[in-house]
């Protein structure tokens, strides 16, 4: 059965899909922090996490439940100071374990095995944290209801269908990106982890970062930035 897709159309969407999954943003992040501190397992724990968001707001978009949220000021800003809150809680975390493990000690960098390390989170922390940095992000919302529908056909019909397929193809899209991100940036950083110094500049670099974004959210709209 064929789907009910303008294959043009398709065509432009892929290639704009692609353009913009390999722009930088919290979901970005998190994989990579993740696969560095972690290694690469985490990272594709984190990017599950994150492609099951698309996918549920694709499913929302197409229910247009995320028109609804979009329409309301009321519910628009509670899942923003939620998001934004949420972000800035990772970004902190990030700060204090740089702080902590890192900057300010004497004597330049030591090596990690020679103090005990904090417990990696565990996968269900992982793909839960991933999942909610996605899904509380109303500028992914906005995201699918601005952008996907200008590549459905309305003259094939099943309208809802079309923009469940097209948010989907994209949240794939993202995974796939991610999972190259997961495998090269814990390929990369396995010597550099050897330093606390290091390491505890890539968590202060991921901390500022992550406030970044809270912040950009918190001052957003409801109008794609």
């Amino acid at each position: 059965m064929a789907l009910p897709l303008d294959p043009h159309l398709l065509q432009l969407y892929l290639v704009a899909a692609l353009v913009l999954t390999l722009a930088p943003g919290p979901d970005s992040l998190l994989v990579l922090s993740r696969s560095v501190t972690e290694g690469r397992n985490a990272g594709v724990v984190a990017t599950a996490g994150i492609t099951l968001g698309n996918l549920i707001h694709a499913l929302l978009a197409a229910a247009g439940i995320s028109a609804l949220v979009a329409a309301s000021p009321a519910l628009f800003d509670v899942l923003r100071y939620a998001g934004g809150a949420y972000l800035g809680w990772i970004g902190g975390r990030a700060l204090w374990s740089a702080l902590r493990s890192g900057f300010g000690r004497r004597g330049g960098e030591e090596d990690i095995a020679a103090k005990p390390e904090s417990a990696p989170a565990s996968a269900h922390r992982v793909f839960l944290q991933a999942l909610l940095t996605n899904l509380l992000n109303p500028k992914v919302i906005l995201f699918y209801l601005a952008f996907v529908p200008q590549f459905v056909a309305p003259a094939l019909g099943h309208v809802a269908l079309q923009i469940f397929l097209l948010g989907a193809i994209l949240g794939v899209i993202g995974g796939l990106y991610l999972l190259g991100v997961a495998a090269l940036s814990a390929g990369a950083a396995r010597r550099a982890l050897s330093s606390a110094r290091v390491r505890a500049v890539l968590d202060g670099v991921a901390g500022v970062l992550f406030l970044g974004f809270a912040l950009r959210l918190l001052l957003t709209d409801r109008r794609i930035a």
